[in-house]
């Protein structure tokens, strides 16, 4: 399997405004999570790549923890406008730019560390976007992606919305209509990690797996 069903073109305009409002409402604290357990992987100075960041708030929440260089690249035009006026207001300083993972516009082997959350099952190419990803990471740098699995149960989807996200009434049935019949649909499982991760030229993979998902860890 090399290619899905998503056909590459971002959330823009009233949609991804929404998304952010939901991201900034709901999400806040799994964010800050995230950046503290990326900030124990890199050193200040080094250089992260985003990708897909959306509005942004992963990459804000590491430049208050690290003093690195961080570029973010999303599809969106509306998400990298919404993440460029949500660094600023957050005050850091991070290099919101519009491409496509899988034909990244940068020379080979810039950056330190790539994360990924929550976009990998969106992606027309995976193969192709791992192999962007390797291309551009320094040698010895690692690529970061969390996702949801394709075989998540509604009740972990249930206890995700409800106890993770906290969310309710009507935004929870929303969040949970989307989980279960297009989101989940759209992701892949771990047998299928692997094989996209086989085709490619990263020499080291360790894949965890989480309630609602996975997480990859790759080194070049």
């Amino acid at each position: 399997m090399a290619m899905k069903g998503y056909k590459g073109i971002g959330m823009e305009g009233f949609v991804a405004r929404s998304y952010d409002k939901n991201a900034r409402r709901y999400s806040a604290e799994q964010y800050k999570e995230w950046a503290k357990q990326i900030a124990r992987e890199i050193n200040n100075g080094d250089t992260v790549l985003e990708i897909a960041p959306g509005p942004g708030y992963l990459s804000i929440e590491l430049a208050k923890l690290r003093r690195c260089s961080i570029i973010g690249l999303d599809i969106s035009a509306t998400f990298v406008s919404l993440a460029q006026q949500n660094a600023k207001d957050a005050g850091v300083e991070i290099d919101f730019r519009q491409g496509n993972v899988s034909s990244m516009r940068f020379e080979n082997a810039v950056f330190d560390f790539i994360m990924c959350t929550s976009a990998f099952k969106n992606f027309k190419e995976p193969v192709d976007a791992l192999n962007e990803m390797n291309r551009v990471l320094k040698p010895n740098g690692r690529a970061w992606i969390v996702d949801m699995k394709h075989n998540l149960s509604n009740e972990a989807i249930n206890n995700y919305v409800e106890n993770q996200m906290k969310m309710k009434s009507t935004a929870a049935l929303y969040m949970k209509f989307m989980f279960k019949y297009f989101l989940r649909h759209r992701a892949y499982t771990k047998e299928q990690f692997k094989e996209f991760i086989a085709k490619t030229n990263f020499r080291k993979s360790g894949i965890q797996e989480s309630p609602i998902g996975f997480e990859l860890m790759l080194e070049k």
